[in-house]
């Protein structure tokens, strides 16, 4: 499943580079770093969530679709 922890953690990476992208005024190569830094920060967001949609396709996998079915359908005789 997707760590949701790090997810945020990663967001608010992302958010102080942003702020330190736009305090810096005239150093080109600090304004590159920050930016290879907030790149980073979404790459890992996307690792995380590529490896969450394997994990919840591998369940539903081993779920199937009959199963799925039956269970859907009890749920909506109790109600």
């Amino acid at each position: 499943m997707i760590k949701i922890d790090e997810l945020y953690a990663s967001l608010d990476k992302i958010d102080k580079q942003m702020k330190v992208y736009e305090l810096i005024d005239d150093d080109p190569e600090m304004k590159m770093k920050a930016l290879e830094n907030m790149i980073r920060e979404f790459d890992s967001i996307g690792d995380g969530a590529l490896e969450g949609i394997k994990n919840a396709t591998a369940l539903l996998k081993k779920i199937g679709s009959d199963d799925v079915a039956e269970r859907i359908e009890k749920l909506t005789e109790i109600n």
